[in-house]
């Protein structure tokens, strides 16, 4: 029985890892500057992956297809265990950003199966009681265009929402985005109402080597869905998401060796 990617990676380990992937994957063959995360994958086929793709702060030009290099690329992300998400921004939800949000979700919805993401990942996410109403908006019109009705949500408040609403419409939501020394594990609330096994965790400024004690405590103890370190830093402005992680492939076999 045929078992579409997106479901297919629910039959891995219960965590895994979201992947801010911000980065042009580069022309050419071997898609160089996503090459590290694509053996990574290859090298670790129980470990769920959510890949955030982000060619021009959103998809680019509304209605238009993916830039070239995108195209040639996407498709070597898929995987039975990986999950790609379009990046679009939010603005907190106000009002004037409304109808662009959606035109950036059909802009992805309509790329050629090929290379069209599984669904979207709203950055600049309010998280605010008052805003739930057009979240939820959002949510269901981008879980209807991908997949068959089935695409995959994943939203970034970047923080604890106000109503615990949000959990319940999205797949997986960005919690805590950090820098890695501030982060404390309290940062977390974790509940039946807000469940570890809908929340993701994404620090910066991270060490050289996996921090496996914090693996040990997010992954093993609190079954949090998803981790991501970076040895990126965004201190002073920087963009801490324009390289992967120099320990990317130790980083996940810890991810792994934390479930086994």
């Amino acid at each position: 029985m045929y078992i579409p990617r997106a479901i297919a990676a629910a039959t891995t380990l219960a965590s895994g890892v979201l992947v801010p992937l911000y980065i042009y994957p580069a022309a050419g063959p071997d898609c160089s500057g996503w090459a590290p995360l694509i053996s990574t994958i290859q090298a670790h086929p129980t470990v769920p992956f959510w890949a955030v793709i982000n060619p021009n702060s959103g998809p680019g030009k509304t209605g238009s297809q993916a830039p070239t290099e995108f195209q040639q690329c996407i498709p070597k992300l898929h995987a039975a265990n990986v999950v790609v998400l379009g990046y679009v921004p939010t603005s907190e939800g106000v009002a004037s950003r409304r109808t662009g949000v959606t035109k950036d979700v059909d802009t992805y919805a309509n790329w050629k199966a090929a290379y069209r993401p599984d669904g979207i990942f709203f950055d600049e996410v309010s998280g605010k009681s008052s805003d739930l109403t057009t979240y939820k908006g959002f949510a269901s019109h981008a879980k209807t265009v991908f997949k068959s009705g089935k695409g995959f949500i994943a939203m970034n408040p970047g923080t604890a929402p106000s109503s615990t609403q949000y959990y319940g419409i999205t797949d997986i939501l960005l919690t805590a985005e950090n820098f890695y020394s501030t982060f404390k594990t309290s940062d977390l609330s974790l509940g039946s109402a807000t469940p570890a096994s809908k929340q993701a965790v994404v620090l910066t400024d991270g060490p050289a080597m996996p921090p496996t004690s914090l693996i040990s405590t997010l992954i093993t103890q609190d079954h949090i869905k998803a981790f991501y370190v970076t040895t990126d830093s965004q201190a002073n402005g920087a963009n801490p998401y324009d390289n992967l992680p120099t320990d990317l492939e130790a980083f996940v076999a810890a991810i792994q060796a934390a479930q086994t």
